[in-house]
């Protein structure tokens, strides 16, 4: 029988208050701590569901035989793609007396979460990035999340930039709304270093073939490869040139690719248990998570487990399945003798990998980058 270390291999969270048991005596507290889950099964983000509830069932399983155990009752609820079917699943779960919810992987669902549970107050725990701003106004007490922000992110890339001290940089961003939104906290954070930041429009072609940045941050999804091909002897010319996770990609089929020689990217660090890897491929029916596309569906699973250990831990070190008791301990988790989350319920301590283009038009791995 595997021994589940506290809140996963991933974390090595310790929790704010010391709880000690007889380990040879150890049972399960009653009654069991109840979590329920906003999972995606259904629409876009489909795919995700059975990820969540396979990460949900290793972890309530891995508990129970831990050996300080914590009996944990999982109930599931499918978010659907509409704010009636959202809210029709948050009332079922409340309606089942969980003491925990695990946030919907969407922005819009989640905010529909977090401003319904201003009026019958419990832990919510978040597994995915998820928007900044999800409309609530006590997010600073009941919210917290396992991954780290869009702002959280634009910063971080703003402070590695920042110790290359361009003189100017060249913020080119695509037509979705996040885009925007990446632009402008990526700017404030370039700007505060004291460096010179121009932005523009990814259609803007001309005007962007006129510059001559030191520094050029490309902010889009699916437009990057329009923008590579209609600029590559341009792009070519910019000392460094910096990406955003969705535009990292295998570009080497095309004949620009030795433009991208030398770009770099961040993306939030991720540290995945190998038994939890294993164990998911086993229950998903042997499915093969090896591979950059396989992060995706892994980062969802560890931070499922995570999150239900993170609660479990609350739920033994306290002893109670009190709401406020929860919410306090959850907030004074630790990693290493620091703070996991802000006061505002965001995460703290942040890590991420360094990606770097070779002339064949594929990234690899490299360094670590703490922005903290």
């Amino acid at each position: 029988m595997r021994k589940t270390k506290s809140l996963g291999a991933a974390l090595l969270i310790t929790a704010g208050v010391v709880y000690l048991v007889s380990i040879g005596n150890a049972k399960p507290l009653a009654p069991a701590l109840k979590v329920g889950v906003l999972v995606s099964d259904s629409g876009a983000l489909g795919f995700a569901g059975p990820v969540q509830r396979v990460a949900a069932k290793i972890a309530t399983r891995d508990l129970a035989a831990a050996e300080e155990p914590v009996k944990v009752e999982v109930s599931y609820a499918d978010v659907g793609d509409t704010e009636t079917e959202n809210k029709r699943a948050i009332a079922k779960l409340r309606a089942l007396g969980v003491d925990v919810l695990l946030a919907p992987i969407q922005s819009e669902s989640a905010g529909v979460l977090v401003q319904t549970n201003e009026k019958k107050q419990i832990p919510i725990i978040s597994t995915a990035a998820l928007s900044d701003d999800l409309g609530a106004t006590n997010l600073k007490h009941w919210f917290f999340r396992l991954a780290t922000s869009p702002s959280q992110d634009s910063f971080a890339l703003a402070k590695f930039i920042t110790n290359s001290a361009p003189k100017s940089v060249l913020i080119v961003f695509g037509s979705q709304p996040q885009n925007k939104e990446q632009m402008k906290s990526l700017s404030f954070g370039l700007v505060l270093n004291g460096i010179k930041v121009q932005t523009a429009g990814i259609k803007d072609v001309k005007a962007i073939a006129k510059t001559k940045p030191d520094a050029l941050v490309l902010l889009s999804m699916e437009e990057s490869l329009p923008f590579f091909s209609s600029l590559s002897d341009w792009v070519a010319q910019v000392p460094q040139i910096y990406l955003v996770p969705s535009n990292l990609g295998d570009y080497s089929s095309y004949p620009w690719a030795k433009a991208l020689k030398g770009a770099k990217a961040l993306s939030p660090k991720h540290k995945i248990d190998p038994e939890l890897r294993s164990d998911l491929s086993k229950e998903l029916g042997n499915l093969s998570l090896v591979g950059p596309r396989s992060m995706t569906l892994l980062s969802l699973a560890q931070r499922t487990s995570d999150a239900i250990h993170l609660a479990a831990d609350a739920f033994r070190n306290t002893k109670s399945d009190s709401p406020e008791k929860l919410r306090q301990a959850i907030a004074d988790t630790k990693v290493r003798g620091k703070d996991l989350f802000t006061e505002h319920g965001f995460l703290e301590q942040r890590e991420y990998s360094v990606f770097r283009y070779g002339s064949t038009g594929t990234f690899s791995q490299g360094s670590v980058f703490s922005p903290n």
